[in-house]
């Protein structure tokens, strides 16, 4: 006799053949007579998981419909705020974030973009702003090349931290810190230009009578030890 075959459940074969005739039937139909029976199948939990998952080997096989998928997903708002959203939060593993950050670097307009948007969004949001400090702080080598890549990069930087280490005693005694702990480096860059000097003599001595004789006389004391 001949070995028995195989028979797929009851419920799989149902949902094949559901699955097929809303293929059929989508193809004469138009997306809003579409929706309501891709809802339906959508409601069943093992249906969409199983229809999201056909639908993703299709695209893995044809790169070109994701495109058109993507396109089309950013005319639905809802939609694309939920994808953006989830991929934001998924982008704290860093493998993920080294694939995604592979991608916008090659895109040179979209990183411009996109930093530019970043730092006007957690501009007012300190556990943002304490996260991209601390991103700072572990590649301080990849922040110093980023920022000489342009000379008005460096000068708006230096403007911009100088107004806020006058707005941030935290931030002040840090900064005087580093420049305790480089100044040969620093005191190299300043004595390249002797008009910089001069200029900056000029400044702390204006500064000194400014704040007082007893701070003038700690200045002239401390450049004794």
């Amino acid at each position: 006799m001949p070995a028995p075959r195989s028979r797929r459940p009851v419920s799989s074969w149902r949902r094949l053949v559901l699955l097929s005739l809303m293929s059929m039937s989508s193809i004469a139909c138009a997306a809003p007579q579409q929706k309501p029976m891709v809802a339906t199948a959508f409601s069943n939990d093992e249906m969409r998981h199983e229809s999201i998952e056909a639908t993703l080997r299709v695209l893995d096989e044809h790169p070109e419909y994701i495109d058109e998928l993507f396109e089309r997903a950013l005319k639905h708002p809802p939609t694309r705020a939920r994808l953006l959203h989830d991929a934001a939060q998924r982008l704290k593993d860093p493998a993920l974030a080294r694939q995604v950050a592979g991608e916008l670097v090659a895109a040179p307009d979209s990183v411009r973009t996109t930093m530019i948007a970043a730092f006007e969004a957690m501009y007012d949001k300190p556990p943002a702003l304490a996260a991209a400090s601390e991103a700072i702080e572990q590649r301080p080598d990849h922040t110093a090349k980023i920022m000489v890549q342009r000379e008005l990069a460096v000068r708006h930087a230096v403007r911009a931290l100088s107004q806020e280490l006058q707005r941030n005693p935290k931030a002040k005694r840090a900064f005087l810190i580093a420049l305790r702990e480089n100044s040969d480096a620093m005191a190299m860059v300043i004595t390249s230009d002797p008009s910089v000097m001069a200029t900056l003599l000029r400044a702390i001595g204006k500064a000194g009578v400014q704040r007082g004789s007893s701070e003038f006389e700690t200045f002239l004391h401390k450049l004794n030890d």
